[in-house]
């Protein structure tokens, strides 16, 4: 068994104590240690501890064969040694004063404390010497101080020394020299031939100033060992007198380093935490649901306005916020999602700031629970009042985006209308007519012949223009002769009713990556933009080319009419709203390059579709 080392509550008495090992020990030292023996149930020796060993003169040969009634004859003090055992096999324990005289004759008076342990398999006996006022006589074992300060030294686990009044080690245990990773016996050694010259200096500045007042220092220490690393202690070091008059300063340093290396890890993490929330707008918050108090960041009290004093640190304050028409919603979700055990919880609401107006918040938390019990939910607002106005903003554009394609397709198909009307009536119809007037004459006419080949030639040329009519309507005829015929066509109308010459570029291999719906677009787009020419831009001459940019289908359409000012008079005319929603439709780009009396470029791009 290893010795109970109990240190004294004055180390500086027990540590001049040890520097009187000549004379005879004080009784009243006894008091701070138990002589402790362990037997089994038959009362078998089965270990002691060191003062055992010295009181009762045990031995390592008396393990297991000696007994407490032969060895050590203990007297007890109003009970027997059978009812004592009848005692603690009863209820576990047994306490009472013993007496035992030793070899040299003398009476030793012990409160003595017995208890069953492993399992009722062994008994631990603790005896603690019983001091009386007529009996200070000291011990005869003048080298039991030396063992008890040895005792207590070697068992400590911490660094323990004794340096004298010219700095040198006089003492120091096992685990000073280990937790210093000095090798050498250092006894006898001034500090500046053990520490670095920075280190020894402190120590010896400390000394000096522990000397000169007489008061103990406690301070913190961080030293670099040989290897490179990095060790923090707690030193407690005093002054103490010898017999002799002597001074020495003693003292034991506890290692803190896992300590520190824990602080500083906690202090970063904290660090981080910090320039974490100072560095994002959302202010955190974190809400103890078993006493219903919030914590909230610095970040809420900028984005709300409102000061510390003006916020109860509870959830009802919070809710009293919260917009009317939000509150009962928001109160509903929150307690549901917690009951249902879910960890996530998030809200959108209108809260009130501090100077009365309601501004838009986005809250999310995170549920910690205990046996399926919510306990802690911690969690971020943001504030998307911006957020909410860029959306209903854009809501409304939509919206009137969409009334302007309704009204731009009414008014669309209002001008096919009328310009079906118009061709009916302004070819075709002239045309029938003048077909019923050469039949009409030719019944009383000699040169019938004449007549009725003007008629029949007036009614091919109505079924002409009802064909091309048909032609500019059908959405078919694109997948009927394809894309580049289809445009060839629109050129030579061109070319035919209003004298422009129209050169092409049309590449097949960027036609045959579009899809039908996009090839149809391309054309619409050119049909429309062919108009625009005729009618507006006096241009003479124009180019119509499909060709790839970017990996992009590009159209491109110019004239070299009058053009325009695009500052002045914006392309909202209903044949631009028409191309820029059927390039819309397809996630494509227009561009519109022009200037008066420079001619006009429609740039357009459509992404392919994989």
């Amino acid at each position: 068994m290893k010795p109970l080392a109990k240190q004294t509550d004055n180390t500086e008495t027990f540590l001049s104590v040890s520097y009187k090992a000549s004379q005879p020990l004080d009784p009243d030292l006894y008091n701070l240690y138990e002589a402790v023996i362990v037997t089994n149930t038959k009362f078998y020796i089965t270990g002691f501890n060191k003062l055992a060993e010295l009181l009762f003169g045990l031995s390592e040969t008396d393990y297991a064969t000696a007994t407490i009634g032969n060895t050590l004859p203990f007297k007890f003090k109003n009970t027997s040694p059978f009812k004592a055992l009848l005692t603690i096999y009863k209820t576990g324990t047994w306490s009472g004063e013993i007496t035992y005289k030793n070899n040299t004759g003398q009476q030793l008076n012990f409160y003595s404390t017995a208890s069953l342990i492993n399992s009722d398999s062994s008994i631990v006996i603790s005896n603690k010497i019983i001091v009386e006022e007529e009996n200070k006589n000291p011990l005869p074992i003048a080298h039991t101080t030396e063992s008890l300060f040895g005792m207590f030294m070697e068992n400590s686990q911490t660094g323990c020394w004794i340096y004298d009044e010219n700095d040198c080690i006089v003492f120091s245990n096992e685990a000073y020299g280990n937790s210093f990773n000095i090798s050498d016996n250092p006894t006898g050694k001034h500090l500046s031939e053990i520490w670095p010259k920075p280190f020894a200096d402190q120590l010896i500045a400390r000394n000096k100033i522990i000397l000169k007042t007489g008061k103990a220092d406690i301070s913190e220490y961080t030293l670099a060992k040989k290897n490179g690393d990095i060790i923090h202690f707690v030193s407690n070091a005093f002054v103490f007198k010898t017999a002799d008059g002597k001074r020495f300063i003693g003292g034991q340093a506890i290692d803190i380093t896992d300590r520190k290396n824990t602080e500083t890890q906690i202090e970063k993490m904290h660090e981080r935490f910090t320039y974490a929330v100072n560095a994002t707008s959302e202010a955190i918050w974190d809400l103890d649901l078993k006493t219903n108090e919030i914590y909230r960041s610095d970040a809420f009290y900028k984005i709300s306005g409102y000061s510390k004093e003006q916020l109860a640190s509870n959830l009802d304050w919070w809710f009293d916020k919260i917009h009317p028409d939000d509150k009962e919603r928001v109160k509903k979700n929150f307690n549901q999602d917690l009951l249902a055990g879910k960890k996530n919880w998030s809200d959108e609401y209108r809260f009130q700031y501090a100077d009365g107006t309601y501004r838009f918040i986005s809250d999310k938390g995170f549920a910690i629970y205990e046996e399926d019990k919510p306990v802690r939910l911690i969690g971020a607002i943001r504030d998307i009042t911006e957020q909410k106005q860029l959306e209903k903003q854009l809501i409304n554009e939509q919206i009137k985006k969409q009334k302007l394609i309704n009204q731009a397709t009414i008014e669309a198909q209002e001008k096919e209308r009328g310009m079906i009307s118009a061709e009916l009536h302004d070819n075709v119809n002239q045309l029938l007519m003048s077909a019923r007037l050469h039949i009409g004459a030719a019944k009383n006419n000699e040169d019938q012949t004449e007549l009725l080949d003007k008629a029949s030639m007036y009614l091919l040329e109505a079924v002409e223009e009802i064909r091309g009519l048909s032609k500019r309507l059908n959405t078919s005829i694109v997948r009927s002769v394809g894309l580049e015929q289809s445009i060839l066509d629109i050129c030579r109308n061109m070319q035919q009713f209003s004298d422009i010459t129209v050169d092409t570029a049309i590449d097949q291999n960027v036609v045959d990556k579009l899809t039908q719906e996009q090839q149809l677009v391309i054309f619409r787009i050119t049909q429309e933009q062919s108009n625009n020419i005729i009618k507006y831009s006096r241009a003479s001459a124009a180019t119509i080319s499909v060709t790839e940019k970017n990996n992009q289908c590009c159209l491109i359409i110019s004239d070299n009419g009058i053009g325009f000012d695009k500052e002045k008079q914006k392309a909202t005319g209903i044949g631009f709203i028409n191309i820029f929603n059927r390039v819309d439709a397809y996630n494509g780009k227009v561009e519109i390059i022009t200037y008066p009396d420079n001619g006009c470029t429609l740039n357009i791009t459509i992404p392919y579709i994989i």
